[in-house]
């Protein structure tokens, strides 16, 4: 491991080697197309205007003065790491997989972990080199928390930015203690310690809680690139709401995913579960009842219904997001305090608002937002 500038107690400490943890589920929903669809009706151009080019730059994309960020080209060393339109970004050639120049963290975290948050693309910015323990003056951080620190971008556990004099105390505490700064990084963090269920914060470190608290419940939405994409608009309209959307999250991965918001706020008092843009083949009608009947009966659970257009004349909508629209419908039909979402009618009577046939455009993510919370506010 190596620092891109050592401080003095960082010149000091024998950096340990730091463990990388893969990613799973770096994949999107769709390919990025050659040519998609804008709202004057022509073609797309291989460069957002949008982006500026620091921003292009973080997202390890070639910018070109007077056209924009390439959405096809990527810097010297570089190579596509996330290829859907409108969400475009790069990574080290060589690196381990699932790990680029971006992360597809919440905007509430990746803002507490003193991160860039790119609004045009819905990422948060990374380091892309994970042999680089640590990086002074790093253009992913914010304020005055200057030193990027490589963690394993995994849930508690993300690269996370510190002001130099936290780095160069908890790098001097490593020296001493035989560690490294990012293990210290990792026990000393506050805000990480936030997101690890049954561990509390006390006396400056991360530690098993010893008088585990009441659950505290809460409103969970759990999704797929739509939650994803339009978190940071729906957290300023619903800030109490846990947002866990991660792209092309598959309806098998909710059991998963709702046990973990069990781990640190016990049972929801509402549930959103938006997926079943991803097909799953080995999911069924009954696998999604029993999740929903496996929380009490008194929470509050809406169902979205999932939209997956293919570019044809006329459209044709995907058999998987039609079948799982249906099972939506009955769930509903068949359980109090459940709800539908009917997304699909959205679409129709706003037409335009989607990119891709799945997506929605970037000036639509606020209009996604306001729909989700009226909808809820509906239930």
């Amino acid at each position: 491991m190596t620092f891109a500038r050592q401080g003095a107690p960082l010149r000091r400490l024998a950096v340990a080697a730091l463990a990388v943890l893969c990613l799973a589920g770096s994949a999107f929903v769709l390919p990025l197309a050659a040519a998609v669809a804008e709202p004057g009706g022509g073609r797309s151009s291989g460069y957002d205007a949008r982006v500026g080019a620091s921003d292009c730059e973080l997202l390890g994309r070639e910018y070109v003065s007077g056209r924009g960020c390439s959405r096809t080209d990527c810097v010297d060393g570089a190579v596509p790491f996330r290829r859907t339109f409108g969400a475009e970004a790069c990574a080290l050639r060589g690196q381990p997989s699932g790990y680029g120049f971006v992360s597809t963290i919440d905007v509430r975290r990746c803002e507490a972990l003193n991160r860039r948050w790119i609004s045009e693309v819905n990422y948060c910015a990374s380091e892309p080199d994970r042999s680089i323990s640590a990086v002074y003056n790093a253009p992913q951080c914010t304020g005055t928390a200057s030193v990027y620190v490589t963690l394993t971008e995994a849930e508690g556990y993300y690269d996370e930015c510190l002001t130099p004099e936290r780095a160069d105390e908890l790098a001097e505490r490593a020296g001493n203690e035989g560690s490294s700064l990012t293990n210290q990084t990792s026990l000393r963090s506050s805000t990480q310690c936030a997101y690890r269920p049954g561990y509390v914060y006390a006396g400056d470190e991360c530690v098993l809680d010893p008088n585990p608290r009441a659950a505290v419940g809460g409103v969970v939405m759990i999704g797929d690139s739509l939650t994803w994409r339009g978190s940071d608009e729906l957290a300023r309209l619903r800030p109490t709401f846990t947002l866990d959307g991660v792209p092309a999250r598959k309806l098998d991965e909710l059991k998963e995913r709702l046990d973990y918001f069990r781990e640190g706020h016990g049972e929801p008092d509402g549930l959103i579960i938006e997926l079943g843009t991803s097909p799953s083949p080995s999911f069924s009608e009954r696998d999604l009842a029993k999740i929903v009947k496996s929380v009490p009966a008194t929470t509050v659970v809406m169902l979205v219904q999932p939209y997956y257009e293919l570019r044809s004349n006329p459209v044709v909508v995907t058999k998987s997001s039609i079948k799982v629209s249906r099972w939506m419908t009955s769930l509903a039909r068949s359980r109090p305090h459940t709800c539908v979402a009917n997304w699909p009618a959205y679409v129709r009577s706003h037409p335009g608002i989607l990119q891709d046939g799945v997506h929605m455009k970037h000036p639509a993510e606020k209009q996604w937002a306001r729909w989700i919370s009226q909808q809820w506010g509906h239930c």
